[in-house]
């Protein structure tokens, strides 16, 4: 009876088994569907990381730039000339000209020479006369000077004419500008020098013949008592009303017979 109530008590027991094992297979094979999910997950996402790696992305500029590299180099190679072409170049350019280029030069410089040479008396005759004038007349800058005066440019150079009036013992002075400067000062005088010619050739300081009160342009004066038979030079300075003087004109020359 004890055996056969253990017989029994086996039988009873065996399905639970089965069904713990079953239970445990199924769960073992649940577990290996997930670890077989998770491997494929990762063996793609490794690919993906490998073909999207910041490294590829670099490998590939890296070959960028060293192709451009490359054909920067093929580049200066084509287009730079091999230095061993410049060596024999260098002997021919400098080479001494040929005879017949001398030739012509000289005979050029000979003509011009010759020019010289023809010309020479009347440019000497000039220089030498201009040499004996003495320095213009000072034209000191003010020592004080409003703020006005800053915006206004200094006076313009007079450019000056002379004619003989009637008998030749009278002349007439008539000065203007090139071009009105619009930013120029307003003119307050004009200062009107003379130098002349003494019979040893030398030439007296520079006189004062007298100040105008500025007017609009063109102005012009008249000269009495200009006799005698050697060389009289004219210049004019102009002064604004700020005191400044401006350049003065160029020498203006009057001789017996002349104008």
């Amino acid at each position: 009876m004890k055996n056969l109530m253990e017989r029994i008590g086996e039988v009873n027991s065996e399905p639970r088994y089965d069904a713990r094992i079953k239970k445990l297979e199924a769960h073992v094979r649940k577990i290996k569907r997930r670890g077989d999910a998770v491997f494929a997950y990762i063996r793609k996402f490794r690919s993906l990381e490998i073909s999207h790696s910041p490294r590829s992305k670099k490998q590939v500029v890296d070959l960028t730039e060293e192709d451009r590299a490359a054909r920067l180099n093929e580049e200066r190679l084509v287009t730079q000339p091999p230095v061993q072409k410049l060596v024999p170049s260098k002997p021919e350019q400098s080479k001494p000209s040929s005879t017949p280029p001398i030739a012509i030069k000289e005979e050029k410089q000979s003509v011009t020479e010759d020019q010289h040479r023809v010309s020479s008396p009347v440019q000497l005759e000039k220089e030498d006369w201009h040499s004996k004038l003495h320095p213009f007349p000072a034209t000191p800058f003010p020592k004080e000077l409003s703020v006005v005066a800053a915006s206004h440019n200094l006076p313009q150079k007079p450019v000056v004419k002379l004619a003989r009036i009637g008998s030749a013992q009278e002349l007439g002075i008539a000065w203007n500008v090139d071009r009105k400067d619009p930013h120029v000062a307003e003119m307050d005088s004009y200062y009107i020098y003379v130098s002349h010619e003494h019979k040893n050739g030398s030439f007296s300081e520079w006189k004062c013949l007298g100040v105008i009160k500025a007017m609009p342009l063109p102005m012009a004066c008249k000269v009495s008592d200009c006799k005698g038979d050697k060389r009289l030079c004219f210049i004019i300075v102009g002064k604004d009303v700020f005191g400044r003087y401006g350049p003065y004109s160029d020498i203006r020359t009057v001789a017996p017979g002349q104008i």
